[in-house]
């Protein structure tokens, strides 16, 4: 669904460095004149953020104690404050930065009016750090020709990470979209725990779309890697880690029979479940009752469901495990495939 915006209004963007590394922080002490860039921020914001698995801030004892959370509030109360506000939010990024493999980047805190969230349109503000940083060719006019400069920008194509805060639910902890694009383990982290402090409202969105990107990694790692299995075995794991949810006759199934109709197997079954309980991204005590949302699975099928047979033939297995055989032809010297089926396209 196209999301609908209406405005900027307010945008101070700090440098934050890599604390560790005594980087330090680069604070602004005005605003951003963005009305050159307004409408590229507006189609960067609405393509990166989905608004189906929505959080909010927490903190141990009460939300009022999470400092991102009390800054954001601040600024809702008195937009006109964003400069100050936002330097505290960026002294706890910087503060939270404490990884050798996190980056420096830059911070931009955006107030934004008439986001529409749920067919009301509500004030906002997004928070985003830009570490990526790319070449632009600048070529200048002259009247004798050009003259060719190197520059380094920030990359609109996508948000690394951010969030947008939205002004509703304000004693919940807000309702808030997030993106984190973490591309090492170092700062798979930081940005969602360490500085921001927020949970999911775990939602049937939240809830399918974690269960199957478990089952993905799982599968990824630890399946693919047991000589007891066929390569079809593995495609049909590969396939029901999608398929019991996508099929279930009811919205809800527990954990433990997700486990038991995709692995069919004991070992595995129990593997996984010890998997789920060592993540540091899926929290067992929240999922003993998964609600399903098909719209959440992933429908791209996994490199595991397609056969590679040489340079010849390619298997996709979508199912009917049933119908195909594997063996060895001792006068070819070669191993094959025999499928079974009852039409042809």
């Amino acid at each position: 669904m196209k999301q609908r915006i209406d405005r900027v209004e307010h945008m101070v963007v700090h440098h934050v460095g890599n604390k560790s590394n005594g980087e330090g922080i680069g604070f602004s002490h005005q605003e951003l004149s963005f009305k050159t860039i307004e409408q590229e921020l507006l189609r960067l914001i609405e393509k990166s953020f989905s608004l189906n698995d929505l959080y909010h801030f927490y903190y141990e004892g009460t939300v009022e104690l999470n400092p991102v959370y009390s800054f954001t509030r601040a600024i809702f109360k008195n937009p006109d404050d964003i400069v100050e506000q936002s330097n505290h939010i960026a002294k706890i990024l910087y503060d939270c930065s404490d990884h050798p493999k996190i980056k420096a980047g830059e911070l931009s805190v955006i107030y934004i009016k008439g986001y529409e969230l749920e067919g009301e349109p509500v004030d906002a503000i997004a928070l985003i750090k830009s570490e990526t940083r790319q070449s632009v060719l600048q070529l200048d006019r002259t009247s004798e020709g050009f003259v060719v400069s190197m520059n380094d920008a920030i990359n609109l194509s996508k948000v690394e990470k951010g969030c947008i805060i939205f002004n509703t639910e304000e004693s919940a902890g807000y309702k808030i979209a997030i993106v984190d694009n973490s591309s090492s383990s170092g700062d798979a982290k930081y940005w969602k725990e360490s500085f921001l402090h927020i949970e999911s409202y775990n939602g049937a969105h939240h809830q399918t779309s974690a269960v199957v990107n478990l089952a993905t990694e799982f599968i990824a790692e630890e399946v693919t890697k047991d000589i007891r299995l066929s390569s079809v075995e593995k495609a049909m794991i590969a396939n029901r880690s999608k398929q019991v949810l996508t099929d279930s006759e009811t919205d809800t199934i527990s954990f433990e029979d997700y486990a038991h109709a995709v692995f069919k197997d004991s070992k595995l079954e129990n593997d996984f479940l010890k998997y789920a309980e060592q993540s540091e991204t899926f929290d067992v005590a929240d999922m003993e009752t998964i609600s399903i949302e098909r719209k959440a699975i992933n429908k791209r099928r996994s490199r595991i469901t397609t056969i590679h047979l040489d340079d010849n033939f390619d298997i996709q297995i979508k199912g009917g495990d049933d119908r195909i055989l594997r063996g060895y032809d001792e006068d070819a010297g070669m191993f094959f495939y025999k499928l079974y089926f009852e039409t042809e396209d």
